[in-house]
């Protein structure tokens, strides 16, 4: 008898243990409507216990975390709370986190997926194009063959009214010598470049508070300098693009060209935050790779009888 009841404490007291409650999670979202890229939105994670972690997938590339904060650590309510930034447009899925209890580091548990519509950066019409209405005839119009025989016989009249001119005009003293205007040799490339990267330090943007336009115009002297001497369309691609355009194309290692290309993205889409080292080291980055295309000066020799003396 004391046995069986010996086995029935044991039933009911694993009985118990199993169906004891497992992590339990409340999320919510702020700042989640409207969103574009680039834009950040909170996701708030909250238990029934306290919250220490969370793991971040592999999947997750149409999002990236700016920050995980811990809230109320080291007391019974710590929650997590996430900065997040979009980076695709259209409707994204945000995978679900595991989250790891603060009491049992075994314990843990799955957030629920939710999907949001993320606005494109540029409207959508800007990228279609309409189909163009046939030319309309207006009353009176030419056929089309016979505009270009107006323009020979306009341009003959006028080739016949010239010559009759020159005949009746006397001949002119010739004017008295003058000196020729001095040639001005137009600005290189590289000398541009270097020009615009003066005048956008002279502008003053980053003590204005205007980190964005700053790298914005960074990043276009450096496009610019491309489409001059490359002769690619870089103001109006994008850095995928340049990156399989630049391929076999440049003199130097296209991987810090492209470097200084997505620092600047990070900065105007993702919305970083440099410091101003970083943003110093940036800009005088841009200087040393304009001045390797700066042609070297010719070299001198001697001149006087050492310089007729024969080469060994």
């Amino acid at each position: 008898m004391t046995r069986f009841r010996v086995l029935l404490l044991l039933v009911f007291l694993l009985s118990g243990m199993a169906s004891m409650p497992a992590l339990s999670l409340k999320q919510s979202l702020e700042e989640a409507d409207d969103l574009s890229v680039g834009d950040r939105f909170i996701l708030n994670i909250r238990g029934d216990g306290p919250l220490e972690s969370v793991e971040l997938p592999d999947t997750l590339t149409n999002f990236h975390i700016l920050k995980v904060e811990e809230k109320n650590k080291g007391t019974d309510k710590a929650w997590l709370r996430l900065t997040i930034v979009p980076l695709l447009p259209g409707s994204q899925s945000f995978p679900g986190l595991r989250v790891r209890s603060a009491k049992d580091a075994g314990e843990s548990a799955l957030t629920n997926r939710f999907r949001l519509n993320i606005i494109s950066v540029r409207a959508q019409g800007d990228t279609l194009l309409a189909d163009l209405k046939p030319l309309s005839k207006y009353p009176l119009q030419l056929p089309g063959w016979l505009y270009p025989l107006l323009l020979l016989a306009g341009a003959a009249l006028l080739l016949l009214s010239w010559l009759l001119n020159r005949k009746k005009e006397k001949p002119r003293e010739a004017p008295a010598a003058t000196k020729p205007p001095a040639v001005i040799e137009p600005e290189a490339d590289w000398q541009a470049a270097l020009r615009e990267l003066d005048e956008l330090r002279a502008r003053n943007l980053l003590a204005q508070g205007k980190l964005v336009l700053h790298h914005f115009e960074l990043s276009l002297i450096q496009r610019r300098f491309m489409e001059r001497r490359l002769g690619l369309p870089a103001v109006e691609m994008t850095t995928s693009e340049i990156r399989r355009a630049l391929a076999g194309r440049l003199q130097d290692n296209p991987a810090t060209v492209l470097g200084f290309l997505a620092y600047c993205d990070k900065v105007k889409f993702a919305r970083y935050i440099p410091n101003p080292g970083e943003i110093r080291e940036a800009e005088d980055w841009l200087r040393r790779w304009l001045l390797s295309y700066q042609p070297a000066a010719p070299e001198t020799y001697p001149t006087g009888e050492e310089s007729h003396a024969p080469l060994r």
